[in-house]
């Protein structure tokens, strides 16, 4: 694992924990500002780990590793298909916020 993916992993995982703090104990006015950034962020870091996995996916099976080629290229499906919902809850809850 490279430096780059470890710290968008690390950054993946640090915004989570802000959605989840803004989901289940903050309770002031910042909580939906808090969720939609903590949300954006994750879809950013997300899809970027998904593609990178892609890459990596594809230097799997021309190397002859099918088997991991396919289980790396399943895992960065979901992260893109996380990123994609991330995505489209944070500019959901963005539009709600500027109403």
């Amino acid at each position: 694992m490279t430096l780059l993916r470890f710290l968008m992993l690390a950054l993946a995982i640090a915004a989570g924990a802000v959605v989840l703090y803004g989901l289940f104990v903050e309770s002031s006015s910042i909580k939906l500002a808090l969720i939609v950034s903590g949300l954006a962020v994750l879809a950013v870091c997300l899809g970027v780990l998904g593609f990178a996995m892609a890459g990596s996916a594809a230097r799997l099976g021309r190397g002859g590793r099918m088997g991991w080629g396919m289980l790396v290229a399943f895992v960065g499906g979901l992260f893109v298909l996380g990123a994609a919902g991330s995505l489209s809850a944070a500019i959901v809850l963005g539009l709600l916020a500027a109403a």
